[in-house]
């Protein structure tokens, strides 16, 4: 069901289609969902931005057609690891271990985009003995005295063609991709960098698109997320820049997606598109909109009639995803506090909406009747902690 016709917007950037139509929007969003505000009053009046999705019918690639990339700025205060999870250490450990014996990456070359504050390449330079470069204006170098700090080097700056001449056998990047306003120009960018070198290995993961329509994640849709894929479009982009895939994965029960290329020898080898895959695609764009609307009103019944019953109420993450339902959901009067195990954001406010971030701990003493689990991956290491913290709210998942 479609309640309003969408609009024919432009062509597609990773396809070219013309078949590139917006079907959902979100006005008024913070720009950033991972700058640690110190300061209430600043988290209330931080920057904004609109969301447009427009959707490619042919390639199935999503962007927010209204993004501006003049707002984005990351630097050192940026911060949204997911890092002092056990379940999500164990994750990108998993990552880790699979890739180095997959591609042998033992005292090889390593080069990270958008390396964050540097844990995965840490991974990856201290289980396969390797030599790694990140590339990241938010990047700390001061976070890793480990033995292996000596055999890592973390670039404050993008990556662009003026670091070309770094080498590496293997170059990843995690979590970035969907930041790149023009992804086919940007692969196109590293695939010039490696100079002909067909044996460099590529590693991208991303968002899956597709379950976050399948499942309505409308959380899971912010402004520093301009660009969305599922894994025909994501194979494709990387097709159409000049690579071939090696091979494509979900990881994380399906919450991402990721590509293992290298660069082709052949440019004009045919891509060959599931059109399968992309019809039930575009049967999840249809009803996207509509359906969010009766989810969002259903949360908003439900965080006021917990304000009217004077429950204390607490979402658990200050990541993207409890940004966006703070910020969408216009009842979040009843919510005071955000939990979030990450001690470098204890006491900081949340963009937009100004909750202050509190650690675990501190839920003993506030003692919330009800608990928000924004993902649930982590919904029983959060019970676990709970339990430990000698607390039984009533837990309800922000699905």
């Amino acid at each position: 069901m479609i309640l309003q016709s969408v609009e024919l917007v432009k062509k597609c950037p990773v396809c070219s289609s013309s078949s590139f139509s917006s079907f959902y929007t979100i006005s008024h969003m913070p720009t950033h969902v991972g700058i640690l505000w110190k300061d209430k009053n600043e988290a209330l009046s931080c920057p904004r931005g609109d969301i447009e999705l427009a959707c490619c019918s042919d390639c199935g690639f999503i962007s927010n057609i209204a993004f501006d990339p003049s707002m984005m700025e990351y630097t050192r205060e940026y911060d949204n690891s997911l890092y002092f999870s056990k379940c999500y250490r164990d994750y990108t450990k998993s990552i880790a271990e699979r890739l180095i014996k997959g591609h042998q990456l033992y005292k090889k070359r390593i080069i990270e985009i958008g390396s964050g504050k540097g844990d995965f390449l840490y991974l990856l330079c201290e289980m396969g003995n390797n030599y790694g470069v990140g590339f990241d204006p938010s990047g700390d170098e001061n976070l890793y005295q480990q033995k292996s700090a000596d055999r890592m080097t973390l670039v404050k700056d993008y990556f662009s063609k003026k670091y070309s001449h770094y080498y590496g056998d293997f170059i990843c990047s995690r979590n970035v991709f969907e930041h790149v306003p023009d992804p086919l120009g940007f692969l196109k960018m590293l695939r010039a960098a490696v100079h002909g070198k067909h044996n460099t290995v590529f590693y991208f993961e991303v968002p899956n698109i597709s379950l976050i329509l399948k499942d309505l994640s409308v959380w899971d849709i912010i402004y520093e997320h301009c660009s969305y894929f599922g894994l025909t479009s994501l194979e494709k982009v990387f097709h159409a820049s000049g690579f071939n895939t090696i091979k494509l994965s979900h990881g994380f029960e399906g919450q991402f997606i990721s590509i293992e290329a290298s660069p082709a020898k052949n440019i004009e080898k045919s891509f060959i598109q599931n059109q399968d895959t992309i019809k039930e695609f575009i049967s999840l764009i249809k009803e996207f909109s509509y359906n969010c609307t009766m989810k969002l009103r259903w949360w908003d019944d439900t965080l006021r009639q917990i304000e009217q019953n004077n429950e204390k109420t607490v979402v658990w993450g200050a990541g993207g995803k409890s940004v966006s339902f703070l910020n969408i959901l216009r009842s979040n009067n009843s919510i005071q506090y955000v939990v979030d195990i990450n001690p470098r954001k204890q006491g900081c406010y949340v963009p937009g909406t100004g909750q202050r971030i509190i650690l675990p701990e501190e839920l003993t003493a506030y003692r919330p009747e009800n608990v928000i689990i924004m993902n649930p991956v982590y919904q029983q290491e959060i019970r676990q902690q709970l339990d430990f913290l000698h607390l039984n709210p009533r837990v309800l998942l922000a699905l």
